[in-house]
């Protein structure tokens, strides 16, 4: 993780204060699969990220609560667009 693009969050920082609805669901393999995820927390903020990624972001998958981190485009307070990496021990 480049430091110069994502800048530390305290843990304090409730997931309220950056967006309206804490789950959000991520679309892959083409528009196929469609998994939903929830935030358990925020841990970076993205600046000038090259992508347009906005955030970081522990999560859990809400069917099996699989854990993961995730990059998040966020806009107005809501998730635009994520994308997903699961933990390798998760279920």
């Amino acid at each position: 993780m480049n430091d110069e693009v994502f800048r530390l969050l305290p843990e304090a920082v409730a997931t309220d204060d950056i967006v309206d609805d804490p789950e959000f669901t991520e679309v892959t393999r083409n528009g196929e699969v469609y998994t939903l995820f929830r935030i358990v927390r925020f841990t970076h903020e993205a600046t000038d990220h090259p992508e347009g990624w906005t955030h970081l972001a522990n999560v859990v998958r809400v069917r099996n609560s699989a854990i993961g981190v995730a990059l998040l485009r966020i806009e107005n307070r809501v998730i635009e667009d994520a994308r997903v990496t699961i933990s390798n021990n998760s279920p």
